[in-house]
């Protein structure tokens, strides 16, 4: 069996089970009220209190729904369309599956290990583990040579490398200057509300972040894995950068209190990684 007939069938169970999870956690809403929640560290929080998400704070419920809601919407479609150029042997299917994947296996890596545990747990962890994999086996047959000779002269690499030095700046200052004094001082950090540890902060500055400047630095270089690695991480940002969005006006109207200067920042990211995203598949020839 080819890597890429997996790849297909793993995409293709991701599907239900995705639309499951995330259905799930935008129309079960049930009843009743937040309540206050008092931390292992002290710190008292809201507990949103009804629907999947009743043992989440308020704040990381409308993070939860606002993601849901771009699965449904955006995530789910994206990886069908990948999977159906995929077929045709297309290299832009090729890279629209490899993307969604990867918005899929950080989106549930996430609800696995920042989640309250709820019915569907196990979901979440089938999804992490098919996104993993088909993840792992997309990129291994993805053939780095090919995709820079199917992309034409458009293709904006200062620019994208630009872009990814600036998202791995941003993600460095931002998380570091959440984490790095409560670390000295035991005081837990803004945001850390119910949960154990930083998972998010973990996520970013251990995968995201150095990925970023790989990325960038194989770009500048005129490297092959340059060109692969952007296309399919600008593809991943379709969707993620739409669910960042998608929080930000979640917590908005959930009455969250937001930084405006992080999330104006956040929100610009995720547009001009969006747009780059778009640019990036108009310059894919097939």
């Amino acid at each position: 069996m080819k890597p890429n007939t997996i790849v297909i069938r793993l995409a293709l169970i991701i599907i239900p089970l995705a639309f499951l999870a995330a259905g799930a956690g935008v129309f079960w809403q049930g009843t009743g009220e937040p309540y206050p929640f008092e931390t292992l560290r002290g710190e008292t929080v809201m507990i949103r209190g009804h629907g999947l998400y009743r043992y989440d704070t308020v704040n990381s419920s409308s993070q939860e729904i606002g993601t849901d809601i771009v699965t449904l919407l955006i995530g789910i479609p994206l990886l069908v369309t990948g999977i159906v150029l995929s077929r045709k042997g297309t290299l832009r299917g090729q890279l629209l599956l490899t993307g969604a994947l990867g918005y899929f296996l950080y989106t549930y890596g996430a609800m696995c290990f920042l989640t309250a545990f709820n019915p569907f747990f196990l979901v979440y962890v089938a999804l992490f583990s098919l996104s993993l994999f088909g993840f792992i086996l997309s990129m291994k047959n993805l053939d780095v040579d090919e995709v820079t000779r199917h992309i034409s002269d458009g293709f904006p690499r200062r620019a994208i490398a630009a872009y990814f030095i600036i998202v791995a700046v941003f993600l460095t200052l931002a998380w570091l200057g959440l984490v790095a004094s409560p670390s000295l001082t035991w005081a837990p950090p803004n945001g850390l509300e119910s949960a154990i540890t930083m998972v998010i902060q973990a996520l970013d500055l251990g995968v995201i972040v150095p990925t970023s400047l790989i990325t960038a630095t194989l770009l500048l270089k005129k490297q092959a894995w340059g060109y692969a690695l952007s296309s399919v991480m600008l593809l991943k940002i379709l969707t993620m950068g739409a669910a960042l969005i998608a929080m930000i006006i979640g917590q908005i109207l959930a009455g969250v209190p937001v930084d405006v200067v992080v999330s104006t920042i956040f929100v610009i990211i995720s547009l001009s990684g969006i747009i780059l995203g778009i640019i990036t598949l108009k310059t894919i020839r097939d």
